[in-house]
């Protein structure tokens, strides 16, 4: 954890993004015409009736976007698009998700159940390969789907084991999501998720909104507190409010989002 920081700080200055030219490139990355090209999900590919019940089908569910992730920062190194002064960044991404894979797996086996199994075959990128600003689209679509997902399920672990090894988890994909904001190829404003998501592409634009049962991260009303009104006169802004607070996302929200990119059927094939 502490060498994605390190490795991190090592980033050039040129791939350190400002507000002002990150804002620049978002309208340059024109990706709504790719989303119409990827190939439609086939039902139960990525459902929640798939996953078991209970912990294990939160568990199975997590495993599913790790499984996501991990292949998506693989077929990126394929590419050979990652700038030098971000390889070492992406590399850990990578190792990470590997590591995350692993450990549920491990989880879901110990508790007795079967894990899904998905291999890299079982997931496409490829509108998202053609440049290093389209990978950095989507690794922060994918690690901010990531945390919201995490959070949205924190009230559904029952064991506290498993609810220790999800934060866990939850916790090294924010600090994911907040590097790859810091890219200048990223669409992002800043380290943080803003009250909208300003140019975001078709494919991430629904990690930012609202889901079933789950607020949008404009939201402002916190433990039934309309914050807004709270701290009104007080020198607070409407953003600053809505940037204070991450919020969850649910289950069929989060597996639509996901469902884009799996073009495989899970259990076809060995996890490897």
């Amino acid at each position: 954890m502490n060498d994605l920081i390190t490795q991190f700080g090592e980033l050039s200055l040129d791939n350190v993004t400002s507000r002002r030219s990150a804002l620049r490139r978002t309208g340059q990355i024109g990706l709504g015409a790719a989303i119409a090209a990827l190939p439609f999900v086939r039902p139960g590919r990525a459902s929640a009736q798939s996953m078991g019940s209970g912990d294990v089908a939160v568990l199975n569910y997590a495993l599913t976007l790790e499984y996501l992730e991990r292949s998506f920062y693989r077929q990126v190194e394929d590419t050979n698009l990652v700038p030098a002064g971000a390889q070492g960044l992406f590399t850990r991404l990578r190792e990470d998700e590997e590591a995350h894979v692993t450990l549920l797996r491990g989880a879901i086996s110990g508790a007795g159940a079967d894990p899904v199994d998905y291999t890299d075959d079982d997931f496409t990128f490829t509108p998202f390969l053609s440049s290093f600003a389209n990978i950095a689209t989507l690794a922060q679509g994918l690690e901010d789907t990531g945390v919201r997902a995490y959070k949205g399920q924190a009230t559904a672990i029952s064991n506290k084991d498993y609810l220790t090894t999800a934060l866990q988890i939850h916790s090294v994909e924010a600090r994911h999501a907040a590097a790859i904001r810091r890219l200048t190829e990223s669409p992002a404003v800043q380290g943080w998720v803003p009250r909208d998501q300003p140019g975001a592409p078709a494919a991430i634009a629904p990690v930012y909104g609202a889901g079933n049962g789950f607020p949008s991260e404009d939201n402002v009303t916190q433990g039934g507190v309309d914050l807004v009104s709270a701290f009104d006169g007080k020198g607070y802004t409407r953003n600053d409010i809505t940037e204070a607070f991450d919020e969850g996302l649910d289950m069929q929200a989060v597996l639509a989002i996901a469902g884009q990119f799996i073009t495989g059927d899970e259990g076809d094939g060995n996890d490897a």
